[in-house]
């Protein structure tokens, strides 16, 4: 990238340019989402100079990013982290290879997501990660009194983990607004077996554009039917019929990657409440992978500006006045950004995976 292209242009571009689509979905940009978003543009500025991209080539999947960034107020410098960036090698409709910036959201972003938007989500405890060999009792019911799960760890962390567990202190009853809401802890629990699923979805994009992929998911479907994902994981069929990425595949992320979807899957699985339609909009399009394919042709075929043009016209106009949203409706911007999840044969990525907790496909 250009170093005539500093930073600093680089944020006066984006952060009025975000400031204003939130304005047109009804929200004030906050000091802490400023401090997200201005996180999240240095975070991209490095990768784009460690990869020596062309910001003009990436504007709108940075604005999509950014806009994420701000919505759901993801935090990019936390520790442990909320979102990790990456980039990724994507051929567009005229066949030609150009680097992308990809975002994830960590399974501490997951848990941030749930504390901030949960439904009567009062608190989020510690994850509990139950492994082979450790002594645990599943909670019991009697009527609507609960008895809690029991875990008692070995202590051993070479061992797989074969289930997570996400004790939360939830609200009861509803809120009158006459004083302190009383809470009931509840444990939310998920298998390993059920990331089974995640991976069948991960083989199933990766192949849609293959020639023979009837075939392939055919197979796929007969092998996964009657073995284990870690079985799946160990054939090398599986691999190459599935195209299965080395995030999943690697002994130094494997695992990584699947207590992440463990969490994830957890998480899921609560309700939330967002109040706004952008929100909820970003929310599902950062988890949502069948949504993110659906938009990834849209940015592919969006028009680049000139960075230099664009922060003089930006500088030049004069302040709006606040906007307000003719209707319901929050503003959609093109968006060209793939999932970790959602690798396909046309989308490689073009620098190696972190091997942290957030290990991205």
């Amino acid at each position: 990238m250009s170093n005539e292209v500093s930073l600093t242009k680089v944020s006066n571009y984006f952060v009025p340019q975000i400031e204003k689509q939130l304005r047109k979905s009804a929200l004030d940009m906050t000091p802490y989402q400023k401090m997200c978003v201005t996180g999240a543009m240095q975070q991209m500025y490095q990768v784009m100079i460690d990869n020596d991209m062309d910001p003009n080539e990436v504007r709108n999947n940075i604005s999509d990013i950014l806009l994420t960034v701000a919505a759901l107020q993801l935090n990019a410098n936390a520790e442990p982290r909320e979102i990790y960036f990456q980039t990724r090698n994507s051929k567009d409709r005229q066949g030609k290879w150009h680097k992308q910036i990809e975002m994830g959201i960590e399974g501490d972003g997951n848990d941030a997501l749930l504390s901030r938007f949960g439904r009567n989500v009062a608190y989020v405890h510690p994850f509990w990660l139950v492994r082979e060999g450790d002594k645990f009792e599943f909670p019991k019911h009697m009527g609507i009194e609960l008895t809690p799960p029991i875990w008692e760890p070995t202590g051993d962390t070479d061992k797989k983990v074969i289930r997570v567990v996400y004790p939360i202190d939830m609200y009861v009853g509803p809120d009158r607004g006459d004083g302190d809401r009383p809470t009931t802890t509840e444990y939310f629990i998920t298998e390993r077996q059920q990331v089974k699923n995640n991976l069948l979805a991960h083989m199933s994009n990766n192949v849609m554009r293959e020639k023979d992929k009837f075939d392939r998911l055919k197979k796929i479907k007969e092998f996964a039917k009657d073995h284990t994902l870690d079985e799946i994981l160990d054939s090398s069929e599986m691999i190459h019929l599935g195209k299965i990425s080395p995030a999943w595949r690697e002994p130094q992320s494997r695992e990584t990657m699947i207590i992440r979807k463990m969490r994830n899957n957890v998480v899921k699985k609560i309700p939330k409440d967002f109040n706004n339609g952008l929100v909820q909009l970003k929310y599902e399009e950062a988890t949502n992978d069948s949504l993110k394919q659906m938009r990834k042709d849209v940015t592919e075929e969006a028009n680049s500006e000139d960075f230099d043009k664009a922060v003089e016209n930006n500088a030049s106009e004069k302040p709006a006045p606040k906007e307000q949203p003719k209707s319901g409706e929050p503003e959609i911007i093109d968006k060209k950004q793939e999932s970790d999840s959602n690798e396909s044969c046309e989308s490689e990525p073009s620098q190696p995976a972190p091997t942290t907790e957030g290990e991205p496909f």
